[in-house]
């Protein structure tokens, strides 16, 4: 008889924190416990979030009539406290740790500390899987100009963007790794990579997402740092929460720039076609790390439930390779498969403490 295994899945976004229960791969319950704008707005980092949404997760635990007791493991986004390789590893008091004080702040790094104080609670393991800062990259792609600043980047969604993929290849009777895809993950952010063979090699983050400024001119942006009217804090808020569209149209819903663009109003059009503009070379470029040699486009997450997003972007890149739209986010599922795939000896969970940063 199959073991039945128990799992929590805790995976916080930038503007919400996904939760959910499972016994093996059948989803037993889930919601998303959203945080507005104005919420997130109260905290100056996002590390000053972790009360919040901790106590969130608690009380939803409460809810579904779950205790730590019941469950045999966590499965949990996040990881970004130093680069890492893809796939799974056990989640450690290091990893937590350096989550806290990891150089790239982002909300998937409160997944791992919550699961760590759940983990020491429950007396149970929890495991990540595809980091958002997962690198299996090209050479190449690690140059950054500055030898003193070599490029330190994850994938960004790998956990979402493997699971569209795989969805596709699918669909092409084949497996992840017989194809070359770029995937596109659009959401809160947005992020672009190069997928060969069952490898993220390359990323991109040039495009301004509906909360995220993107690339930006790097001197004017530096004066600005060195101006004394912003700490180091405001200025990463800036970037990672007040950026993109909330900067130009004072919002970071696309169904209502989409409304606003339905009733006439010029600027939200002007700024929703900018950003389809940079998403679309940043797809170009990755399919450059490929020479072209794409079997795939793949648009993702969900933003991609938008139509006028999804054929604007096809308009300016079917030029390159068919695209595919998987709209959704697929995170949730991906943890579960990837954690029940070390609970069962089918892959062997990295060590994290021990495994230096590439």
């Amino acid at each position: 008889m199959e073991k039945i295994y128990r799992i929590f899945v805790l995976n916080p976004g930038s503007t919400s924190t996904k939760v959910a229960y499972y016994e093996n791969e059948k989803e037993i319950c889930r919601k998303t416990l959203s945080h507005s704008t104005e919420e997130i707005a109260k905290f100056q980092s996002i590390n000053d979030q972790y009360d919040m949404r901790k106590q969130a997760v608690e009380d939803y635990l409460k809810e579904i009539g779950v205790d730590l007791s019941r469950i045999d493991v966590i499965a949990a986004r996040g990881g970004g406290g130093r680069v890492l390789r893809g796939g799974g590893y056990l989640i450690t008091k290091l990893m937590a740790e350096e989550c806290r004080a990891a150089p790239w702040p982002h909300a998937s790094n409160l997944g791992v500390m919550i699961a760590y104080d759940l983990m020491c609670t429950g007396s149970i393991p929890g495991y990540i899987y595809d980091s958002p800062s997962s690198d299996d990259f090209c050479e190449y792609a690690k140059v950054s100009g500055l030898p003193e600043f070599p490029t330190l980047r994850g994938a960004g969604h790998p956990l979402n963007e493997k699971a569209a993929a795989r969805k596709v290849a699918g669909m092409l009777n084949g497996k992840y790794e017989d194809f070359n895809f770029v995937v596109c993950h659009l959401g809160g952010g947005i992020t672009v990579c190069a997928h060969r063979k069952g490898k993220i090699i390359d990323t991109t983050i040039n495009a301004f997402s509906p909360e995220r400024a993107g690339a930006l001119p790097m001197i004017a942006f530096t004066k600005a740092c060195y101006s004394g009217e912003r700490d180091l804090n405001a200025m990463i808020k800036r970037q990672m929460g007040n950026g993109g569209l909330v900067a130009y149209l004072g919002t970071n819903n696309l169904q209502e720039v989409e409304t606003r663009i339905e009733r006439g109003d010029k600027k939200a059009e002007f700024y929703f076609g900018a950003m389809v503009y940079q998403i679309a070379k940043d797809i170009g470029s990755m399919a450059a790390t490929m020479c072209g040699e794409v079997d795939r486009i793949v648009l993702t997450g969900a933003m991609a439930n938008s139509e006028r997003l999804t054929e604007g972007l096809r308009r300016r890149v079917r030029f390159i390779a068919p695209v595919e739209v998987v709209a959704g986010t697929f995170e949730m599922e991906a943890l579960v498969k990837g954690t029940l795939r070390i609970l069962r000896n089918e892959e062997k969970a990295g060590d994290y403490d021990t495994e230096n940063a590439l």
